[in-house]
């Protein structure tokens, strides 16, 4: 009885590109079904994306370029008292006294400048030392202390002319005309032509 041979079957195996790959990452693939193809949710959601990291990158920048806003500043500089006995700023040579109002002028006044430097004039007037500003009542307009009692409406509200911070007039006391004045002007201003005074005593009894 001739013997039956058997062949081996050589079985070809299809092998697809695909799942020769490297399979996706479970989150990606769930996030690609999600936003592929665009939908107006993942469009905004990109967009909400962006306008974010475009706030957060130019606050940086802003900081960077400006400087931080901190807490009023409460400097350690050195003290010292000016020709007119009042508070100044002692430069670094430790010579040169100046008014406060000399400090973040736009003019070098100390020799290192330090007068005009980031540190006092970065953020006005919180980084000015605060002993040598006087705050308005307001809260909204400050001057310095040298600049009281000038018979000049600082404030706004006179606050800076009041009798609690210029207990005597050193001028002429008057209703004034002008809102830069208060109720005190420079007696250089007696009797110069010009009308300061609502009842003219600027230029009628003013010596």
């Amino acid at each position: 009885m001739p013997a039956h041979r058997v062949h081996p079957q050589h079985q070809v195996k299809e092998v697809s590109s695909l799942s020769s790959a490297k399979e996706m990452p479970s989150g990606l693939k769930h996030k690609k079904e999600q936003c592929w193809p665009p939908t107006r949710q993942c469009l905004c959601v990109s967009c909400m994306a962006f306008l974010v990291l475009g706030v957060l990158a130019a606050a940086i920048s802003l900081g960077i370029t400006f400087g931080i806003p901190g807490k009023p500043a409460n400097l350690s500089y050195q003290q010292c008292k000016t020709a007119s006995q009042q508070r100044g700023f002692l430069c670094e040579d430790l010579t040169t006294c100046l008014p406060p109002s000399l400090l973040c002028n736009g003019k070098l006044d100390c020799s290192h400048g330090e007068d005009e430097s980031a540190t006092y004039c970065g953020q006005m007037p919180s980084s000015l030392p605060q002993n040598l500003i006087f705050q308005c009542p307001n809260q909204k307009t400050w001057t310095y202390q040298d600049k009281l009692c000038d018979s000049r409406n600082d404030c706004g509200d006179c606050s800076d002319e009041s009798v609690l911070q210029c207990p005597k007039c050193s001028g002429w006391k008057c209703d004034t005309v002008f809102f830069a004045d208060c109720d005190c002007i420079p007696r250089t201003r007696c009797k110069d032509g010009i009308q300061d005074c609502a009842d003219w005593s600027d230029e009628n009894l003013c010596e």
